[in-house]
Formats: C-alpha cells, structure tokens, sequence
C-alpha cells in the first residue's frame, strides 16, 4: 500500500509540476481557470488543463487541481492572523476522485498569497473521504466533462 501512495504521489506531483511550470511561484501564470461555484469561503475554479484521469491496479482515478478564492472577510481575517499569512487569498488543492466520484482525497494542498504565490504548504491528505460537500460533486463533474472533452478531441485529431 505505500508503495501504491508514493508512486501515486509522484505521479500527481509530475501533474503540478508540469501545469505549474516547475521554479515558476507564481499560480496565476499556470493555467486558465473554470468557475465552478460558490464553497463555503468563497467561489471554487478548477483548472481544466490539470484534469487526468489515472489508472492503478485496474482502477481509474480523477486527478484535478482546484483553487477556492476566499471572499468570505471574517474567515479571511482570522485565516490572516497567523505567520505569514497576512496577505492569503485563497486555497490551491490537488483532488483526486475515485471514478465513481463518491470518493477523494488531497495529494497536495497550499495556501495562495495575493501575488499567486505558495505562502504556506498544508502537506498532503491520502486518507479517501465520502464526499459530503455539494461543491466537491461540482469539481467531480466538472473534471469529467473536461475529460470527455479531450477524449472528443482526440478522437477528432485521429481522423
């Protein structure tokens, strides 16, 4: 089983490292964002470019990197007392669904400053967790429909 997670979490780094451009610090140069909703905080995007789906051991998973831009002020301020976090606007999260979509965990997750930049690395989350948040359905569906738009995409380049 660890062997499983860190071949899963090199694959997913490689994924951000890729998307993000590796030594690039800032976020807001990786990607072109889709709005999917309103989260608890604030109003969560995906970035299309990092949807893949994965397979290990017969079993496919959904990769996509999310970032939820907090508008909500009182979280905001108390999110801001500590070190430094004075200037963080948002949480830049990598998902990774279960194909059936009941299921995810979070390889990767950062704290986003108001310049793009990682101010604070929250390390990762492999544990898999039913969904129970209207929103994360919302990322689910959304990555799927980005797939299934490259996948049209490509059988389009073969003809």
């Amino acid at each position: 089983m660890k062997k499983y997670i860190l071949i899963v979490m090199g694959l997913l780094m490689g994924v951000c490292g890729m998307t993000y451009g590796v030594g690039s610090n800032n976020v807001a140069e990786a990607a072109t964002e889709q709005r999917i909703g309103n989260s608890d905080y604030g109003i969560m995007y995906i970035y299309p470019d990092t949807v893949e789906a994965v397979k290990k051991d017969g079993r496919y998973y959904v990769v996509v990197s999310a970032e939820d831009r907090y508008t909500d002020k009182k979280f905001l301020a108390e999110l801001r007392q500590g070190e430094n976090m004075q200037n963080v606007v948002s949480t830049l999260c990598l998902y990774m669904f279960t194909n059936d979509g009941r299921f995810y965990c979070m390889p990767q997750r950062y704290l986003i400053d108001n310049e793009g930049k990682v101010c604070v690395d929250l390390g990762s989350d492999m544990q898999f967790r039913g969904i129970d948040e209207k929103i994360l359905t919302q990322v689910y569906t959304a990555s799927l429909k980005v797939l299934e738009s490259k996948q049209r995409f490509q059988n389009m380049m073969k003809r």
